[in-house]
């Protein structure tokens, strides 16, 4: 994965799925036109906003998906999928990519993200970095739980690092 320096990783978060990486990366590349983060469909988006915002629906593919979360559609986002190199970009509310990883005995998952809030100002920018470790915690945890529930199998999530 070639990315100027603008797009490298701010922010990296770890996960383990006790699971062939192989399998995972099935489940995690699994993103389609439709309902997203539910029912095995972009499992990537899997307890984001989606719930309280409406839903979430996907448009176009098979590698590019655009989609808009709710009614209004004000929530944009972007997830791309890159089944060669096992990974899924994602654009939304911050610019990540999950990647399986091969590791001993299961499979790691790794969220590296590149930026929070791109169209908003520096002032907004920083405003975002607040808790920022937390909450993509939280946001691979979401992944790595919807992933070990397809799979039947158990999950863990690291520490974020800066």
């Amino acid at each position: 994965m070639n990315m100027s320096m603008a797009e490298q990783a701010k922010w990296i978060v770890t996960g383990t799925v006790d699971a062939p990486a192989e399998q995972v990366a099935q489940v995690l590349l699994d993103v389609r036109e439709g309902d997203a983060g539910v029912e095995g469909n972009a499992l990537v988006l899997a307890g984001d906003h989606a719930k309280e915002s409406g839903g979430l629906t996907l448009e176009g593919g098979p590698v590019k998906f655009t989609g808009r979360f709710g009614d209004s559609g004000e929530d944009y986002l972007e997830v791309t999928v890159d089944r060669e190199a096992h990974s899924v970009r994602v654009q939304t509310w911050y610019g990540g990519t999950y990647t399986v990883e091969p590791a001993d005995g299961g499979t790691q998952l790794v969220l590296r993200v590149h930026n929070l809030v791109p169209n908003s100002s520096r002032f907004g920018q920083k405003v975002a970095q607040i808790g920022v470790e937390a909450r993509l915690e939280r946001r691979l945890q979401a992944v790595l739980t919807a992933i070990g529930e397809r799979l039947g199998c158990a999950t863990r999530v690291g520490a974020a690092l800066k």
